[in-house]
């Protein structure tokens, strides 16, 4: 298979796929509550349709019964796409190859540059919090060990 920049496409698909279906667990199911509290995200009634939240502009409303926007998740998964090639364009110029160096250097991508980046969030607005950044945090972990892991069997 065609190359880019020394990263196999199918590799970078499949790594993305990895992200986004470990995004729905942690934040669909896993930690849903705990993260939708941290970021000042709250079900207004019992039948869980209301959702308000504090903005500069006040307390803001939404009816939530919807569903996620399709273009947001599109938008994510996009994200999934370039964060896995990046990764992957990183792991081709380390030659990193097998499963347990790509592990190894997944985590410490993620506790080195992803996390750092995200505590930026709880330090700096009025919004970020503790809990937040365990929740998003633990989450880059587990998606850039995941997305090295398949990377790794793409050669």
């Amino acid at each position: 298979m065609p190359k880019i920049a020394g990263v196999n496409p199918l590799g970078v698909l499949f790594g993305a796929l990895a992200m986004f279906f470990i995004g729905f667990i942690w934040y669909g199911l896993l930690f849903s509550e705990p993260w939708m509290n941290a970021n000042g995200l709250y079900f207004t009634d019992e039948a869980k349709t209301t959702m308000q939240w504090l903005t500069a502009d006040g307390l803001q409303t939404l009816q939530a019964d919807a569903g996620p926007n399709p273009m947001i998740m599109l938008a994510g998964f996009g994200l999934s796409l370039i964060l896995t090639f990046g990764l992957g364009w990183h792991m081709k110029q380390k030659n990193i190859s097998t499963l347990g160096t790509a592990v190894l250097f997944g985590l410490w991508i993620s506790l080195l540059i992803g996390v750092p980046l995200m505590a930026y969030d709880m330090i700096y607005t009025p919004f970020g919090s503790v809990m937040g950044l365990f929740v998003d945090g633990s989450h880059t972990v587990v998606t850039f060990i995941a997305a090295c892991a398949v990377l790794s069997f793409f050669d």
